[in-house]
């Protein structure tokens, strides 16, 4: 009996540690946006999904929102599978389909206007669903959580260091081949910057955490005892790592990336800075006056940091007014096409073609636009009202989520911060950019959150907090 448990536990850290791994290594090769790259990493979380499923059972903390997300998966991926079948009577047919019946005899219709690009656009959709399922199975303690949140930390950071490295000796290079396009900008592993800022941004908040955590042992740790000079150790070696993925957010001069940052950080670095020693709930009342400083000098020290070291992004956008980026002059142009087909969409992927029929010649007639710059609209315009709704449930779950840990987690609170705090930095840029569509920082961010919802929901009412052998020695709740 002990040994088939042993077993087990051997076999779920061995299925995690490949999750991990698959999760960074999805990252490397420009996010994964071409089809090699894309079908491994989306073999490989299918199948780490099924094993999962069968070796283990459900979270138990997490269930509900494990079958929400399972619900919405379906949803999601049922809905945009019908609108590439024909159905009866043509009904809810694309007019597009009746012009081409006119002029060129076709006699196909459907909702999309391109069933191909829906179908293979599914399985995009489909696999951060999958990797977020996956991770919550995994992550059914805070120790694995916390580990998972740690490896992607320290993957961030990693990928920082490389960033700067070939932004400072080889600009024009991005990894193995010419760089084109933001040769100007860092961006690390992938091809536009604003990826790159969401994907460092995050990396930033992990670290700062890591660096919270590790710098709490360090100080706990009684001097002359085996250990205390690896944790100084690995105490620089995040603070270095947090240094890069500061650095490198800087140098993408992503406007919106780091101004979404910035959002986040206000919300996690005051919270984090005030209880940097302790995590207790209430303060006795001649203290408050003090956290009541702490707080207001952490907000300065962050729009200081922000005036001293953003300044290129700033510069960006004094030279370049709003209602002269493109982003925002193709955006009537979207609207149009969404109310001529909200009810139903043009098509899970679709958005290259349709947009063209709504395209403003003002707006030049140079490029093309094969992403909205906006998560919201696009994902509105090519699966109809469904998304808005399906983004709403999202949103509100993870509210249901983090309250419940805010609530509840004591030792482990920042943690739940941390979700949140990354949540809005994400939820903002995608109002301005792609980054969700990127599939390397779609699944490495439905990872992160994964961890962040298990470690929320980790502890019922009257429980103890799981213990963590990491670097922050054990507290009582």
């Amino acid at each position: 009996m002990l040994s088939n448990l042993i077993n087990r536990l051997v076999l779920r850290e061995a299925v995690l540690v490949a999750f991990i791994g698959l999760v960074i290594l999805t990252l490397v090769p420009f996010g994964s946006v071409t089809p090699f790259p894309f079908a491994f990493a989306a073999i490989g979380m299918f199948v780490l999904a099924i094993l999962s499923g069968l070796l283990f059972a459900q979270p138990r903390q997490s269930r509900w929102v494990f079958n929400i997300a399972l619900s919405l998966l379906m949803a999601l991926t049922g809905w945009a599978f019908i609108q590439t079948i024909e159905l009866p009577a043509h009904w809810l047919a694309n007019p597009a389909w009746g012009a081409a019946r006119d002029l060129v005899g076709v006699q196909y219709a459907a909702i999309s206007v391109e069933p191909a690009d829906t179908l293979a656009a599914i399985l995009w959709v489909a696999l951060p669903f999958v990797t977020f399922l996956t991770g919550l199975i995994l992550c059914d303690t805070d120790q694995r959580a916390r580990k998972v949140l740690a490896s992607l930390g320290l993957a961030a950071g990693v990928i920082a260091v490389f960033g700067l490295l070939q932004f400072l000796m080889f600009p024009n290079i991005l990894i193995v081949i010419e760089k084109h396009a933001y040769v100007d900008s860092l961006t690390a592993v992938f091809v536009n910057r604003n990826t790159a800022a969401t994907f460092l941004g995050m990396g930033t908040l992990l670290m700062l955490t890591l660096v919270r955590d590790i710098a709490r042992s360090f100080s706990a740790h009684p001097p002359g005892e085996p250990g205390r000079n690896l944790l100084l150790l690995r105490t620089w070696i995040y603070i270095l790592l947090l240094c890069a993925c500061f650095t490198a957010l800087m140098l993408s001069r992503s406007r919106a990336g780091i101004f979404a940052t910035f959002v986040a950080a206000l919300i996690y670095f005051p919270w984090l800075f005030i209880n940097w020693n302790s995590s207790r709930r209430y303060l006795i009342p001649r203290q408050r006056w003090r956290s009541v400083l702490k707080l207001l000098s952490a907000m300065i020290f962050i729009v200081l940091l922000l005036s001293m070291f953003a300044g290129r992004a700033i510069l960006r956008a004094q030279e370049r007014r709003l209602e002269d980026d493109d982003r925002f002059c193709i955006l009537p142009g979207i609207w149009r096409a969404i109310s001529d087909h909200w009810l139903t969409g043009t098509g899970l992927g679709t958005f290259r073609t349709v947009f063209s029929a709504y395209r403003d010649p003002a707006c030049g007639i140079f490029g093309i636009f094969d992403r909205a710059h906006n998560f919201y609209l696009e994902g509105f315009l090519g699966l109809g009202v469904i998304f808005p709704v399906a983004t709403f449930l999202a949103f509100t779950v993870l509210a249901r989520v983090f309250w419940r840990g805010l609530s509840q987690r004591r030792r482990l609170r920042h943690y739940v911060l941390l979700g949140i705090s990354a949540t809005v930095l994400v939820a903002l840029h995608s109002a301005v950019d792609f980054s969700l569509q990127i599939p390397g920082f779609a699944v490495f961010f439905s990872a992160f959150l994964s961890a962040a919802v298990a470690i929320s929901l980790g502890r019922s009412h009257g429980e103890k907090d799981r213990l963590y052998g990491g670097p922050t020695p054990p507290a009582t709740v």
